[in-house]
């Protein structure tokens, strides 16, 4: 090994050479699951069953009715978050309150998820993902009857708290729904199951865009709206159900890790080594975590406000406005399975970051700005969301070294989206209140700003994926995984794998200031009553 090969092994970004860092040396000692000998029980090393990248190649009879499963399990939770948007107009008349205190009640969904997400993302790590699926799952039914039974009585606090727990529950589901797909798909489609995953999310935000205010208007009451959706959440928690029997009936050998080696560890010694899964975190993935700044609320704030901008700025009609804001998914339907399928044959994920804030700074700008026809800007938008959200969620296990921390990625990704999400719409809200006329140009201005420092940012991932992870998003499946196995015969890890105590220190205490401003402003606007 020459000396440009030891320095790999040893620098990091942020010039440390933590020899004597004992979770540094675990980390860097620990063998990654994607490089695994799955041995059958008999003592054979079973190498017929081995992809290149070292995975068990897991037959489709197995592979195909468990990600049909999979793919469901999100959708009635999503089908009841994504309703809200278009009733903005509705629940504000009908529950007398302001654009304010309607953010805190559209992002009472995140509220608990600034934190419970990293608890569940190490408790699935533990336990296993199905298991941890199954009940949390009931916290969506649950949190969608305490919703729908606002409606009922007229209470918000209602409508607040079932999000609140239904927010709880979705998001360890989602956690759980890629956690699983790495083991089914890594090494071969994993990049194009993402992107059917989040073209099925699209499916279901069109579908819930365009039957809420219909939904709202059976029987001339809104209360439907609510309810209707419960209905879903059942469904979705028979799928998990399904594939926790499918999953038992399955050769061992394919089963997805279930943490069981953890749990084997004497004592309390699995549950710490599940509890250190935060600072086990590879550098890169805290840097990318930490500086993706608001970048996928500033989308998330659009799509809750689009119909209401079109009302406010065009004079749409309720209803025409529901319709056209269901088009803002329409083409990520078909447009995300393509993306994947081109990250999977030729990568290139970085560009995605500039080129989808380029096109999104311009759907703000025609949306809120002028008063051109709206179906051009949000069609448009359906484009940008497709390429906004492609790379950030199937890039993450390319950062990851181990399969047992990927729930504790994504959770912890989960996270920093769910402090982002509240304090963009809460501000957002807060902008909109002390604007004349209570418009949406300021709001707009300050959207176009989060998004332009996307643009400037996709240059920077580039380069810090060249010097930390060997350009890993820029190549194709096939040239990622040879160069892994290249690395693994020569013993060494990419830099940007290895653990980074700056790095952690850095960007967790940037993660658990942004919990603690999203408590403050969530009670500020709710409890306090200050947002009035």
């Amino acid at each position: 090994m020459d000396d440009k090969d030891k320095r790999m092994g040893e620098e990091t970004a942020f010039g440390e050479e933590p020899k004597n860092d004992s979770t540094y040396d675990q980390a860097l000692d620990a063998v990654p699951q994607f490089y695994v000998d799955h041995s059958t029980a008999d003592g054979h090393s079973g190498k017929d069953q081995l992809t290149i990248d070292g995975v068990i190649d897991i037959p489709w009879k197995y592979r195909i009715p468990a990600f049909c499963m999979i793919l469901v399990w999100g959708t009635g939770a999503s089908f009841a978050d994504i309703t809200i948007g278009p009733l903005k107009s509705t629940l504000i008349r009908e529950l007398k309150i302001n654009n304010t205190q309607f953010g805190t009640i559209n992002t009472a969904v995140n509220i608990s998820n600034t934190i419970l997400p990293i608890i569940g993302g190490m408790t699935m790590d533990y336990y296993g993902g199905v298991r941890c699926a199954m009940a949390f799952s009931l916290c969506c039914v649950a949190g969608s009857v305490l919703a729908a039974l606002s409606a009922t009585t007229g209470r918000v606090g209602l409508l607040i708290g079932g999000r609140v727990l239904m927010g709880l529950g979705s998001v360890v589901v989602e956690t759980t729904q890629y956690k699983l797909y790495t083991h089914w798909f890594s090494g071969s489609s994993l990049g194009l199951v993402i992107a059917i995953d989040l073209a099925w999310i699209s499916v279901t935000a069109v579908c819930a865009r365009l039957a809420a205010v219909p939904m709202s208007r059976l029987n001339g009451w809104y209360g439907w709206a609510l309810w209707i959706p419960v209905s879903l959440t059942v469904f979705s928690w028979l799928a998990v159900v399904g594939y926790f029997i499918l999953e038992l009936r399955m050769p061992e050998k394919y089963r997805p890790s279930n943490g069981a080696k953890l749990r084997q560890m004497a004592g309390w010694g699995g549950v710490k080594h599940a509890l250190k899964g935060l600072t086990r975190l590879p550098m890169f993935y805290w840097i990318f975590a930490g500086t993706e700044l608001f970048q996928n609320s500033a989308r998330t704030v659009y799509a809750a406000n689009l119909a209401d901008i079109q009302e406010k700025t065009r004079g749409t009609s309720t209803l025409a406005a529901g319709y056209n804001a269901s088009l803002q998914n329409v083409v990520s339907i078909v447009l995300a399975p393509m993306i994947g399928i081109f990250f999977d044959r030729f990568g290139w994920r970085t560009p995605f970051f500039s080129l989808s804030a380029a096109l999104y700074i311009i759907v703000f700008a025609l949306i809120g700005l002028t008063k051109v026809n709206p179906t051009g800007p949000i069609v448009l938008s359906s484009i940008a969301l497709a390429m906004n959200v492609m790379p950030c969620t199937g890039s993450i296990p390319l950062m990851i070294p181990e399969e047992d921390l990927i729930g504790t990625a994504y959770g912890t990704w989960s996270a920093f989206i769910a402090c982002n999400n509240v304090i963009m719409e809460i501000a957002a809200g807060r902008i909109q209140d002390s604007t004349p006329g209570k418009g949406y140009d300021r709001v707009i201005y300050f959207l176009i700003v989060v998004k332009f420092v996307q643009f400037c940012l996709g240059p920077i991932y580039d380069y810090l994926d060249g010097k930390l992870l060997g350009h890993s998003l820029r190549r194709n499946e096939k040239a990622r995984i040879a160069m892994r196995e290249e690395m693994r015969e020569r013993g060494e890890w990419f830099p940007g794998w290895r653990v980074s105590r700056r790095a952690f220190y850095v960007f967790g205490t940037q993660l658990g200031l942004m919990i603690l401003a999203s408590w403050v402003l969530y009670l500020t606007y709710t409890v306090g009553g200050l947002g009035k």
